[in-house]
């Protein structure tokens, strides 16, 4: 009889550790629906670059968030990302659009390629267009939103020629 029981927690003991050492379950995603609520995110972002609303453009991230512009070193946090939105806003940014090209992700992380149009016209100067890439990391919120946790981009317009002397 106890080799009975002694066979039984040796089994129930295997199981425990094999069950233990396997890899986590990713849990689904409809991805689908992740990027539809990522498109309306977006227009939000375009909505508010054209009325000049930095603190708008900074709650679109995670408290936590990381910004990584071009030609500047990272900027972390809301406060920071809010700040920068304005000087964007202050040089002239008047409109962006962004398009979503591709949503992958799991586990409450997404990520997101696009391409972005931009306005740019600088108080009594002819509007400049600016267009490029762009990929973002969206973290899933306790209230079931989706926030911009990590993000980048940068132009795909040529440099500007070298000034002549």
């Amino acid at each position: 009889m106890r080799l009975k029981n002694y066979s039984f927690l040796m089994v129930f003991a295997l199981v425990l550790v094999l069950f233990s050492c396997a890899p986590p379950v990713e849990e689904e995603m409809d991805v689908a629906q992740v990027r539809g609520l990522i498109e309306e995110a977006n227009l939000k972002f375009g909505e508010a670059i054209r009325q000049g609303d930095a603190a708008a453009l900074a709650a679109l991230y995670t408290e936590d968030a990381t910004i990584l512009p071009p030609n500047s070193d990272m900027i972390q946090g809301m406060a920071g990302i809010m700040e920068f939105w304005n000087s964007v806003i202050q040089m002239g940014v008047t409109d962006a659009a962004l398009t979503t090209v591709d949503v992958m992700g799991a586990d409450g992380l997404a990520y997101e390629v696009g391409n972005y149009a931009m306005t740019i016209q600088p108080e009594g100067q002819e509007p400049v267009e600016d267009m490029g890439k762009y990929v973002v990391v969206w973290k899933l919120q306790a209230d079931g939103s989706w926030k911009m946790h990590v993000d980048i981009w940068n132009t795909s317009m040529p440099p500007p020629p070298p000034l002549q002397p």
